[in-house]
């Protein structure tokens, strides 16, 4: 197709224009000097990028002649910039060339701060992104999730006062006595001349774990205090449920000022801020016109103070902060639209973490995994006109030293519609299938709490294959009857294209394993059969390791996530036998999970610990619940972090 006749001229015609006026304008290449001459460039305008990521369009214009095989950017772009550009440009790489264009061999960004690997960039195609200033630029990490936590000796008046309350022991009989207040609730109700005994006793608060109730104070330096049950006081306490019952009191309160959080025996800093910033979330980033400004506004306290609690809790705080923007940076990428959240999207998202956090990263477009021998990932990813993409995200320890190679791999499927075999009909749930890239999203999430607590002697590696899974006839893409062939050269009958995931996770898993890890984790919103067995407060793990499986439930135990270790039933492997490739993509009606796992194992080396995390039923929530808002859960980031974390 003639670049003249391409919707993406006037785009690039447009942004000459404005960087004719604009000081801060800079090029990638060539300058383009006939757009009838059917050649490529790139177009950088400052003035034209997403303010809070130095995001950059590329526009195919006129002719271009890379100097020396590369291109080079010249002028004042940030690293971040530079690498989410360039993320942008190779994701979209092999939709330019179906049309047959020619590209520059490499792309390299000049930053002392960070060097970004993306050979082979090309003129990107018009439907992949758009325009700069339409790119979804509220999918990306962000780090003001709220005030930082500051530690107090003692409580400033003011604001709002936490009480955290034990209820009575298991059992205890309703005429058992009063319900105790504890050291400070005892201060502060004679403080108040009594009214706080007269509220729990009148409002039978019970102290119920999760639980919290708002009293009002009128005539003193103190406007409200803030009761939240922490459960019988023989059990154990989920402080990040308390955390997030406190937060869900105070978000959306009317001059909310400052909230001071008192200290009780046995209180766990780090989980407890944790769960406050988690309740204080809310995803309104597409809220119109339609709502009123003040209820698309976040709604935090001014500020946020531990009264009492020990010296040690402000690196807890700090550690929780970290967790928490991973977890938020999960939900808001699995709440995004599958029209903001797409394979391109997704990979600059990613690239953009990587420059904000200190990662290496380095986006695979679909002729480097042709390359490689990706038959299995890219023969899914055909099936879209948004090109697919490899991410790969490197977390290097402290002076590099590294005992322990990790490997995490999420499946990346912004859309899955089923492909030929299309989810269709009532339970179909494909209206929902936007959170098919919950294993990604989980991925990037762990990824960004990782690099920001830095944990010494491991090494991490993040890798998603991304894609959609659509219905098409380019060449290649998936059909029922296929024979596919992935890295390692298996080859595999697909019986069913809506058993998607796996195929790109094959992939996806061989190339991680190529890296030199010795354990890989595998999350994917994978089976509804997961979803079946175990509902949607558990996820489903499946292993060849004692020891690994160990670690991530001890991991998910300490941080209230749940999991349930499956079984690799060998003999079901029977049903995933074909007569014409090495295997099936699917099996049988039953024992689905199971059989999904075990196609997985397959893409595992020896020796090498692997456990498979299936997220379906935990990605989401239908309604808020305990730390979850309504929707994306950012299932896994809290287990993934913790396991990484843990000294080699």
């Amino acid at each position: 197709e003639r670049a003249s006749r391409s919707p993406f001229v006037a785009a690039a015609r447009g942004a000459e224009r404005r960087a004719s006026s604009a000081a801060s304008c800079m090029t990638v290449g060539a300058a383009a000097t006939s757009a009838s001459a059917a050649p490529m460039a790139f177009v950088l305008s400052r003035a034209s990028l997403p303010r809070s990521s130095g995001l950059v369009a590329a526009a195919a214009s006129g002719a271009a002649r890379p100097r020396g095989g590369r291109f080079g950017i010249t002028g004042g772009l940030s690293a971040q910039g530079a690498t989410a550009a360039a993320a942008i440009a190779t994701c979209t790489a092999a939709a330019v060339r179906r049309r047959g264009a020619r590209a520059p061999s490499s792309f390299s960004s000049s930053s002392s701060s960070f060097r970004f690997q993306a050979p082979a960039l090309v003129a990107r195609h018009a439907s992949a992104i758009g325009a700069a200033e339409d790119f979804p630029s509220e999918i990306l990490f962000r780090s003001d999730i709220g005030p930082k936590v500051e530690l107090a000796e003692a409580w400033q008046n003011g604001g709002s006062l936490v009480l955290f309350l034990k209820g009575k022991p298991s059992g205890a009989k309703e005429d058992s006595g009063p319900l105790d207040l504890g050291q400070m609730g005892g201060v502060v109700d004679s403080a108040l001349g009594g009214a706080l005994r007269t509220v729990v006793d009148e409002e039978e608060f019970d102290g119920k774990a999760g639980s919290a109730k708002v009293c009002q104070v009128f005539g003193k330096d103190v406007k409200r205090v803030v009761l939240v049950g922490l459960g019988p006081s023989d059990k154990d306490v989920d402080w990040r449920l308390a955390g997030a019952a406190a937060a869900g009191a105070l978000k959306g309160l009317k001059n909310g000022g400052a909230a001071a959080f008192a200290h009780v025996e046995g209180a766990a800093a780090q989980a407890l801020v944790e769960g406050i910033y988690l309740g204080l979330h809310e995803d309104n980033r597409y809220k119109g016109s339609k709502t009123p400004d003040k209820e698309k506004a976040p709604t935090f306290p001014s500020a946020l103070q531990l009264v009492g609690f020990p010296a040690g809790s402000t690196d807890a705080a700090v550690r929780a902060r970290a967790v928490a923007t991973g977890v938020i940076f999960a939900r808001e990428l699995v709440n995004g639209a599958p029209n903001k959240v797409t394979p391109p999207t997704l990979a600059a998202a990613a690239a953009d973490l990587a420059s904000k956090v200190g990662l290496t990263a380095k986006i695979l477009d679909e002729a480097e995994c042709e390359a490689m021998g990706m038959g299995s990932f890219l023969a899914v990813g055909k099936c879209s006109d948004l090109p697919s993409s490899l991410i790969h995200l490197t977390y290097t320890p402290p002076g590099g030293a590294a005992t322990r190679k990790i490997g995490i791999v999420g499946k990346g499927l912004t859309f899955d519609s089923g492909g030929y075999n299309l989810k269709a009909g009532a339970g179909s749930m494909i209206e929902m299938m936007k959170f098919d890239m919950g294993g990604a999203a989980a991925t990037l999430g762990a990824a960004a709490a990782v690099a920001q607590l830095k944990p010494e002697g491991v090494e991490v590696h993040f890798v998603i294959a991304t894609c959609e899974n659509m219905i098409s006839g380019n060449p290649g893409a998936l059909r029922p009857g296929d024979i596919i062939t992935a890295m390692d050269g298996t080859t595999i009958e697909v019986n069913n294209t809506d058993a998607e995931g796996r195929l790109t996770l094959a992939d996806a898993m061989l190339y991680c394993q190529q890296q030199g890890v010795s354990e890989v984790v595998d999350i994917a919103t994978l089976t509804g059969a997961c979803m079946v067995a175990l509902g949607q407060d558990i996820a489903g793990m499946w292993s060849n390791s004692d020891e690994l499986a160990g670690a991530l439930e001890t991991s998910a135990k300490a941080t209230g996530e749940k999991l349930w270790r499956m079984p690799l039933e060998e003999g079901y492997w029977e049903g995933m036998k074909s007569d014409f490739a090495d295997m099936k993509n699917t099996g049988p009606r039953f024992g689905g999970a199971i059989t999904a796992a075990l196609f997985l194992q397959k893409f595992v080396q020896k020796d090498i610990k692997w456990a498979h995390l299936d997220i379906a039923g935990t990605v989401w929530a239908d309604k808020a619940k305990g730390i979850n808002i309504a929707g994306g859960t950012g299932s896994m980031v809290r287990t993934l972090t913790d396991l990484v974390s843990k000294k080699a």
